[in-house]
Formats: structure tokens, sequence, C-alpha cells
């Protein structure tokens, strides 16, 4: 009997890895074949599907993930001359911002773009992009912790945003008095 117990013990962990790695959304480089799988699966079956409720395990899993989602700028001296030279991309600005697997860092600069193009509610970002929702969420998660883009409110547009940049502005003239208090 206690076999049999450790072993549904298993098969529930395994379950629960499962189910953390299937919503994640940031922790694996293999969401290419996910993401080309799921859209197999059509937008009307996603929603008429029941919601599975999450587990302690995946919600702490979860949790840590949201309470991640920021940029990690990172500044690089041979940026410079690519920024002297016009070379240095959306592409660059990502790579130095986020963590991001290569295929995230895709989706955060479709995002972007979308975004810059005018105001865009998450449903229908999603549907434009055809993104996993949880992905999704959690960059622009990650792009609103960063001051990249806004959400006034829950339900409302996201837009892009000048508070990176303020908060850069704000960064660089702080280490310039620190500088000259030295």
């Amino acid at each position: 009997m206690a076999e049999n117990s450790n072993s549904t013990k298993d098969e529930k962990n395994i379950a629960d890895e499962k189910t953390i790695r299937d919503e994640s959304g940031l922790s694996n480089d293999s969401d290419v074949s996910k993401e080309t799988a799921s859209e197999e699966t059509s937008s009307e079956d996603l929603e008429n599907s029941p919601k599975a409720k999450r587990s302690g395990a995946t919600r702490d899993h979860y949790n840590k993930q949201k309470s991640q989602a920021f940029s990690y700028f990172r500044i690089d001296g041979s940026d410079l001359e690519k920024m002297k030279s016009n070379q240095f991309t959306i592409y660059n600005f990502i790579h130095n911002s986020f963590s991001f697997s290569q295929t995230k860092k895709e989706l955060t600069i479709q995002v972007l773009e979308e975004l810059k193009k005018g105001e865009i509610n998450f449903i229908d970002l999603q549907k434009k992009l055809n993104a996993k929702k949880s992905t999704l969420y959690m960059l622009v998660l990650a792009l609103q912790k960063s001051g990249l883009i806004l959400e006034t409110r829950k339900n409302e547009p996201l837009k892009l945003s000048n508070s990176f940049s303020d908060m850069l502005a704000l960064y660089s003239d702080w280490w310039g008095k620190w500088l000259k208090d030295g």
C-alpha cells in the first residue's frame, strides 16, 4: 500500500512539474515547439476549455516569476559604436534589457512594434500575435515593471511609456552627482 501511495505522489509531482513548465512562459527555450503545437488549437477551443486550478507548487512558481518580471538592463560599451553609427536596433535593446529566450525576445519586439502603432488591449494583442496567454502576460508584466509600457487600469489598452527613459535619466543624474560628491 505504501508503494502505491508513493507512486501516486510521484505521478502528482510529475504532473505538477509539467503544469509549471506549461504555464511558466519564461522558463525555457523550447516554447517554439509548444507554440507551434498550440497553433493547432483554436482560440475558441481555448476559451471554451475548463481552467485547471493551480496547485500550491504551480502558484508559488507563478508568483515567483511575477516577482522577477523586470528588466536587468546591461550597458555594453561596444554598443556605443552601434549607436553612433545608427546600427543599434530594437533587438539589441531587448537583448540588453531582458534575459529572455530568443523566442520570447522576438515576441517582446513584436509586442513593442504593435504598441508603437497605437494602443491595444491585451486580448486583441494576444490574438494579433497568436501568442500563448501566459507567455504574453509575463512579457507584458516585465515590460510594465520596466517602464516600457503602461496599462492605466486592468482591461484598459496597453500603450508605450516614457517611464523607462525617465528612470534612466534619474539614474544618470544620481551617478553624476555621486561622482561630484566623491
